[in-house]
C-alpha cells in the first residue's frame, strides 16, 4: 500500500535531470500539490527549508483502514507523509529522511539520512549508519562506517573529514570503523538501530 497510485514527483524521460537537481526525486506531477511544512507548528515553510512533506492530489488515496479522515488529512486535503524534505527555488523537491528518524542537538533538527549523504560523499567512505545514542545534548550524533577495502583511515580521519563536509552540530561524536557483515539487521534486513546503538557504543 503506498499514499498514492504511482510516483508524486518525477522528471520526463526524454531528458535527464539538470545536474545541478541530481539527488531531487524531480518536480511534482501536475495535479499533485507538495507543501512543506515545519512538522511542530504546521505552519508553510519557505522554498529551500526543511520540513515534513505533505502531499495533495486526485490520485492520493481516499483513506487508511481504520483511521478516520480527520485522522488522515488535514482539513484542507493535505496528507501529512511522515517524511522529511525541502522544495527548491526551482520547486525540485528532495528527501531528507522520516521525522520519525529525526533527533535534535541543541535545538536543531538532526537528520541521519543527512549526514549518511554527507559521509558517504568522502572518497574512503562506502557505507555509512548514522543514530541517535542519546547522552549529552551536544554528543547525540553516533556513525558506524565501513571503509573501502584495505583502507587504513582512522577515526580521527573520518571526524576531520566531516568537520569539513557538516554543520558542527551533525558531526557524529561517536565513531565505530566496521567490516559490511557487522551492520545489525532486524529480519526484514532493515538495519537493527537498536544494535547499531550498541556497537557504536562498545567501539567508543
Amino acid at each position: 500500500m503506498t499514499e498514492t497510485f504511482g510516483p508524486y514527483c518525477a522528471d520526463p524521460l526524454d531528458r535527464d535531470l539538470p545536474p545541478e537537481k541530481y539527488g531531487s526525486l524531480g518536480r511534482p506531477f501536475e495535479g499533485i500539490e507538495v507543501a512543506i511544512v515545519d512538522p511542530e507548528t504546521r505552519a508553510p515553510l519557505p522554498r529551500g527549508q526543511v520540513g515534513e512533506i505533505y502531499l495533495r492530489g486526485p490520485n492520493l488515496m481516499r483513506g487508511i483502514c481504520g483511521r478516520t479522515r480527520t485522522e488522515t488529512f488535514t482539513p484542507d486535503g493535505y496528507y501529512p507523509t511522515g517524511d522529511a524534505g525541502l522544495l527548491d527555488a526551482d520547486g525540485y523537491l528532495y528527501f531528507t529522511g522520516r521525522l520519525d528518524d529525526m533527533f535534535k542537538v541543541h535545538g536543531a533538527n538532526v537528520y541521519p539520512s543527512e549526514v549518511e549523504a554527507a559521509l558517504e560523499a568522502i572518497a574512503y567512505v562506502r557505507r555509512a549508519f548514522v543514530v541517535d545514542i542519546g547522552g549529552d545534548d551536544g554528543r547525540r550524533v553516533g556513525a558506524a562506517v565501513v571503509l573501502a577495502p584495505n583502507d587504513s583511515h582512522a577515526t580521527a580521519d573520518l571526524d576531520a573529514d566531516a568537520r569539513r563536509a557538516l554543520s558542527s552540530f551533525k558531526v557524529p561524536a561517536r565513531w565505530a570503523i566496521i567490516e559490511a557483515d557487522d551492520v545489525p539487521r532486524a529480519a526484514t534486513g532493515k538495519v537493527d538501530k537498536d544494535g547499531l546503538r550498541r556497537l557504536i557504543e562498545s567501539a567508543s
